[in-house]
C-alpha cells in the first residue's frame, strides 16, 4: 500500500523551476522500508518488495498540485510511473500521497510574502500532493554525463521503462535522474503517458519507430549495442490486469479520471507484445 502522510513543517522549494516541488517534514505512514507490491509472475501471487530504500528520514520532497499544470492528472501520472518502475525493478524513490494542511498552508504563505507565483501554488495545493522520501547522498545526473559500462545495465532499463511509458521529458538537457555508486534513481513523471494526448491514439504502440522523444533520451546516444535485459522483458510480458488494476486501487478517488483506463489497456497492449517491444528497443540503441 502507498503510504499517506501529513505535512508538519515547511522547509523550501527547490529552486524556481517550473513544478517548484518543495521539502516538507511529515508524519503518518508505514515504517521506513521499501515499498511492497502485490504482483502476479507465472500464475501465482508473491510479494515483491522494490522501491527506494531505508534513509531514517521524514522528509519528503512534494510535488504540489498547485504548481503542475495538469494537476490532479499529473499527481496521477507521478504515482502510476512509480509504482510501475518499482515492479520492474528500478529505483524510485518511495512514494507517498501528502496531505497540506490550511494551517500550514496558511503559515507558508506568511513566509512568500512578494512571491505571488509560489503563494498561488500553495493556495492551490490545499488538500492531497505527491511527495516521495528525500533520499540523501543522491548526485544529481549532470548534462552529457557519459555512462560506464558497470552503470549501462541500469541505463538501459530507464531507456526502456521511459519508452515503454511515453515519457518525453527525460531528455539529454534534463535528465530528472539520481545516481548512487552504480544505482540509477527516476523521478519526475508528471508528463509521462503522453499517449493520453493524442487525438489519433496510435494502434501498435509497442513500434517505437516514429517516438521522436526517444531521439532526445538522456541515454539515446550511450547505449550503442546494449542487450535489453532479460527480467524486464520476463515482467513486461506478465505484467496482468490484476497487477494493474492494483495500481490503480492506489490512487485517490479524488484524483481519478478516464485516464485510468486508458493506461490499463496501453499496458495490455505493451504486454501482449512484449517481446517486439524489447526489439524495437534494441533496434533504436542499434
Amino acid at each position: 500500500m502507498i503510504d499517506h502522510v501529513t505535512a508538519t513543517t515547511f522547509h523550501r522549494f527547490l529552486g524556481n523551476g517550473r513544478t517548484s516541488p518543495a521539502i516538507f517534514s511529515c508524519e503518518g505512514g508505514e515504517p521506513t522500508g521499501s515499498t511492497e507490491y502485490v504482483v502476479k509472475l507465472r500464475g501465482g501471487l508473491e510479494r515483491r518488495e522494490q522501491g527506494g530504500e531505508p534513509t531514517g528520514s521524514t522528509e519528503y520532497v512534494v510535488k504540489l498540485r498547485g504548481g503542475l499544470e495538469r494537476r490532479e492528472r499529473g499527481l496521477v501520472y507521478e504515482l502510476y510511473a512509480s509504482m510501475l518502475g518499482s515492479y520492474f525493478g528500478l529505483s524510485c524513490p518511495r512514494p507517498a500521497i501528502v496531505l497540506v494542511e490550511e494551517d500550514l498552508a496558511g503559515g507558508i504563505l506568511e513566509e512568500l510574502a512578494g512571491d505571488d507565483r509560489k503563494a498561488q501554488i500553495v493556495r492551490n495545493s490545499v488538500g492531497l500532493n505527491f511527495g516521495t522520501q528525500f533520499l540523501v547522498n543522491l548526485m544529481v545526473w549532470p548534462v552529457d554525463k557519459s555512462v560506464q559500462g558497470s552503470m549501462q545495465e541500469a541505463a538501459i532499463r530507464v531507456y526502456a521503462f521511459d519508452a515503454l511509458i511515453q515519457n518525453p521529458d527525460r531528455a539529454f538537457s534534463n535528465p530528472n535522474l539520481g545516481s548512487r555508486n552504480d544505482d540509477l534513481f527516476i523521478f519526475d513523471h508528471e508528463l509521462a503517458f503522453s499517449f493520453l494526448l493524442s487525438i489519433f491514439p496510435n494502434r501498435t504502440p509497442w513500434k517505437l519507430a516514429t517516438e521522436d522523444y526517444l531521439e532526445r533520451h538522456v541515454f539515446a546516444r550511450v547505449l550503442n549495442r546494449v542487450p535489453f535485459p532479460a527480467d524486464f522483458l520476463l515482467l513486461l510480458s506478465e505484467l496482468s490486469e490484476e497487477v494493474t488494476k492494483y495500481f490503480s486501487e492506489q490512487i485517490p478517488d479524488e484524483w481519478k479520471s478516464d485516464d485510468l483506463p486508458k493506461i490499463e489497456s496501453h499496458l495490455a497492449q505493451m504486454s501482449e507484445h512484449a517481446a517486439e517491444f524489447a526489439e524495437e528497443v534494441t533496434r533504436r540503441l542499434a
